[in-house]
């Protein structure tokens, strides 16, 4: 038969074999004979046309086995050198594994010596440092020791390093900085007081010399902004109570009382008989004046401490103490913003006192003359401090705004004039009608 005819006959037999049943991925044996069997088949036709079928595609393979001879010696003989190549590649990749592990056993070793060395040598720097600092700081106590009762000023500068130092290491379980603690303490609490007491007594006495030196012990501890404005928040504090005390009718009934020789009358409302008034308003004139010289001297004992903040400076950066001040208190001027905060202070206490108080008010606006007079005279005291004349101190601020603290009571008794000129005047004019 020729190779046509062959082809053809193949081609006819493809037809009666079912290649989809057997290509099946689900294809089971036994449920293909059982379905044979339940159909009603015949066995023995059934096998007939599997064994044609079986034939027939073994006789395709041959056939197409023996068209593709050169093809697929071709790919035995490609497969065979494939698996040579592959084999010489895994001995390769073997060998390559082998010198890695060498190369890795020579590079590990030396790595983790180093590593270990920077680790010994990144301790050594750190004990170095730790000791370093630690001598410094023994130096330092040593110092502080000589100092305390010669140099209260260097003292100061050296009780800051320390505290630098003891902040910036760690000094935690060292025995000689546990020791020297308590007196480091106590140290710095005597120059803290010293530098306060000198600051204080000099301010109140205004003795430069005494709040140079107190200034100079702070800035060295770098406390010098923070006590001054406390120490004028203190000031001011003291100032306040003062005139809340001058024109508290309470205190001022309990003073009444405790210098009148007749018998004691309570009054609920603290305010004065009709008869009483009289010595009440010269008590409540008594206070004022002792309040506008207290006053006065706050102000200029406000002023003494800016001149000696504005002479002295940083030795280094010839900054004045005054500006790193005015810094911290965001301020233009020490003496305006006491100033200012005194007279709110003073305007606020005396309208809530006249407001509980007709007596107080009536006190001040009837007699605003004695008031503004006290007031002149507080300025006058202030102005003669600062070697300036009254009207030449009566364009600054400070005059400005002390006159407007009690200008409700020259309202009120301008007012109160007015009405009674008015009333004068209408009552004038009746007796010359009838």
């Amino acid at each position: 038969m020729s190779t046509s005819n062959t082809a053809f006959a193949l081609q006819e037999a493809d037809s009666y074999i079912d290649y989809e049943t057997f290509l099946s991925e689900s294809f089971d044996a036994n449920k293909y004979a059982d379905s044979i069997i339940h159909d009603g088949g015949d066995a023995q036709t059934a096998l007939s046309k599997l064994a044609f079928s079986i034939a027939s595609i073994d006789k395709q393979i041959q056939n197409e086995v023996a068209n593709n001879y050169d093809t697929l010696l071709g790919q035995v003989r490609g497969i065979r050198e494939l698996e040579i190549v592959l084999s010489t590649v895994q001995s390769n990749i073997t060998e390559l594994k082998s010198s890695l592990n060498r190369l890795a056993g020579k590079i590990r070793d030396p790595y983790q010596q180093l590593n270990t060395y920077t680790i010994q040598l990144e301790h050594l720097h750190q004990s170095a440092d730790l000791l370093r600092r630690l001598h410094r700081f023994v130096v330092l106590v040593r110092r502080l020791e000589t100092q305390l009762d010669r140099d209260i000023a260097a003292a100061a500068l050296t009780i800051h390093e320390i505290g630098i130092i003891s902040k910036e290491s760690d000094f935690d379980g060292i025995d000689i900085v546990t020791q020297e603690e308590t007196f480091i303490g106590n140290a710095k609490q005597q120059i803290e007081n010293e530098a306060n007491t000198l600051l204080r007594e000099g301010v109140q006495q205004q003795n430069q010399s005494k709040m140079a030196a107190g200034l100079q012990i702070l800035y060295n501890m770098k406390q010098m902004e923070t006590q001054v404005q406390s120490l004028i928040t203190h000031m001011l504090n003291e100032l306040t109570t003062d005139i809340r005390l001058a024109v508290d009718m309470s205190s001022l009934q309990k003073q009444m009382r405790a210098s009148s020789s007749g018998p004691a009358v309570r009054r609920v409302n603290n305010e004065p008989t009709f008869g009483k008034q009289g010595q009440w308003q010269q008590a409540v004139w008594k206070r004022m004046e002792t309040l506008f010289r207290t006053m006065g001297e706050g102000c200029i004992q406000i002023y003494a401490l800016e001149k000696v903040l504005e002479i002295k400076k940083d030795s280094f950066l010839q900054v004045s103490y005054l500006e790193e001040v005015l810094k911290t208190l965001d301020a233009t001027s020490l003496a305006s913003r006491f100033w200012r905060m005194l007279a709110m202070n003073f305007e606020k206490e005396l309208r809530e006192a006249t407001k509980t108080s007709g007596f107080l008010r009536n006190t001040f606006v009837n007699e605003y003359d004695k008031l503004h007079r006290l007031l002149q005279e507080f300025l006058s005291q202030v102005a003669v401090h600062n070697g300036v004349s009254l009207s030449d101190f009566s364009q600054s601020p400070e005059y400005i705004i002390m006159q407007r603290s009690i200008s409700i009571f020259d309202r009120a008794s301008k007012s109160s004039s007015a009405t009674a000129a008015a009333a004068a005047a209408s009552r004038t004019l009746n007796s010359h009608t009838k």
